[in-house]
């Protein structure tokens, strides 16, 4: 499914991920320009292979989830996690625009990257904070409104972000009881987020008069955290460590009971 030069191509995506932590945006950003301009004219990010399905994940957390939601859906085949390199690159291209302040370049790669993974809602939510630097509210609170409901590829905390995002932008709107609604609404899923209860206090704030802060934020994705499950995301007394290509994740009792030897048939 990965050709010899995807393959080499996802090695220059960590390695552009690495530059760009360091500071070094230059550098970061040569390395995933090269990466791009090999996008082939046909892409596939999954395959049915014979007895399974072989996928190109960003990460682990995708693939446990992934995991996770097609045993609940009762649907139990191998998963083959493969590495992920074009969606990838365009996804970072316009991150990195959005911090450079060039929102419509930033558009621009996150339309491309969406394109060839349609229904990894990260291209919307950067998208979406792209929107509100170019002064479009209405359209980026239509990207955060596509993400309704969890699915293989949108997990619960996707989900609770989208609905965050969108009571940052009723904010930036003036629609107060809209947005007080949506950080509810997430907290439903995500109780404990300090953001949303931030959000909150703050729509308290505006209701007693209090002038509005003019610097909006999106809600980012952050990186695996070992104090909560990698599955599900919640907290946990006592978790869990497994490997899984050679790197320890931590996941909640409960998850672990739910996954079966037969689900946890990988490759590299």
């Amino acid at each position: 499914m990965a050709s010899e030069v995807e393959t080499e191509d996802v090695t220059k995506v960590e390695a552009a991920l690495e530059a760009l932590t360091a500071g070094k945006l230059q550098q970061g950003e040569r390395l995933l320009q090269e990466v791009i301009a090999n996008t082939p004219e046909t892409y596939e990010n999954e395959e049915a292979k014979e007895g399974g399905v072989a996928i190109k994940f960003w990460s682990m957390n995708e693939f446990m989830h992934y995991v996770s939601w097609m045993q609940d859906q009762g649907t139990e085949r191998a998963v083959k996690w493969i590495g992920n390199a074009y969606p990838r690159a365009y996804y970072y291209l316009g991150f990195l625009c959005v911090k450079q302040q060039q929102y419509a370049q930033a558009v621009e790669y996150l339309d491309k990257g969406r394109s060839l993974e349609p229904e990894n809602p990260k291209f919307l939510f950067e998208k979406a904070q792209a929107l509100i630097h170019l002064g479009n509210k209405e359209g980026a609170l239509a990207l955060y409104d596509q993400v309704v409901e969890t699915g293989p590829h949108v997990s619960q905390a996707e989900l609770a972000m989208a609905r965050r995002g969108r009571g940052f932008v009723l904010i930036e709107m003036g629609k107060l009881d809209d947005a007080e609604a949506a950080f509810h609404a997430s907290l439903e899923l995500d109780p404990e987020s300090e953001i949303a209860l931030s959000e909150l206090k703050y729509i308290a704030h505006l209701r007693q008069g209090g002038p509005m802060v003019e610097d909006f934020e999106s809600v980012e994705t952050t990186g695996p955290d070992l104090s909560s499950c990698a599955i599900c995301g919640k907290d946990y007394e006592q978790g869990v460590m497994i490997t899984v290509e050679g790197r320890p994740l931590t996941i909640c009792k409960r998850c672990e009971r739910r996954l079966t030897k037969k689900w946890w048939q990988f490759w590299k």
